[in-house]
């Protein structure tokens, strides 16, 4: 158990150390007009037009998408030896505060920005959860190739219980962004 709650807190630490880097140090990016979106650019426009056509539907969908796949990339991470997972989780850290910090430096108070992400915040447990997961899959990883741990029984069962946690979460914390907290902005 012990262990299980380490793992979380690195995880959440992982995170938590680029996303207050990115809120101490100032940064401009440059925009180019002519330049093609990025991934997250697209993803972003395309939840917006959702909400703009009042169609909450497809934005719950979009994030939901969106959110799996951060958590599906923390958790195959570790098969990578958990570097996937390390980078994942920094990049998702850095980029949720230059979120804050462009919200915040475009004129909206704190007590805005944090209404309006709060109700569906929990989503990012379920991201810290998947990072532990992956961290676990590759300090099993690190064990089996030293020949000293295999992968048992109940740690696949506690993998499968955990991912379940995740989704769950994820779900949920998708749904409250696409119809409450969309109420709120």
């Amino acid at each position: 158990m012990r262990t299980k709650l380490l793992t979380c807190i690195i995880a959440f630490l992982i995170w938590f150390l680029p996303f207050v880097l990115r809120t101490m140090i100032k940064i401009d990016f440059v925009e180019e007009t002519n330049m093609v979106q990025t991934p997250m650019e697209t993803i972003i426009n395309q939840i917006s037009d959702a909400f703009d056509s009042h169609n909450n539907e497809e934005a719950f969908l979009l994030i939901l998408k969106n959110n799996l796949k951060g958590c599906i990339i923390n958790i195959l991470g570790g098969f990578f030896l958990g570097l996937g997972t390390i980078t994942n989780l920094s990049f998702n850290g850095f980029m949720s505060s230059d979120v804050f910090v462009t919200i915040y430096n475009s004129g909206f108070s704190i007590s805005n920005i944090l209404r309006t992400t709060l109700p569906h915040s929990f989503e990012l447990i379920g991201f810290w959860l998947s990072g532990a997961i992956g961290l676990s899959i590759a300090r099993k990883m690190i064990q089996f190739m030293r020949g000293r741990d295999v992968f048992s029984m109940h740690f696949c069962k506690q993998f499968c219980l955990w991912t379940c946690v995740v989704f769950i979460i994820i779900l949920c914390a998708a749904y409250v962004e696409a119809y409450i907290s969309i109420k709120m902005i």
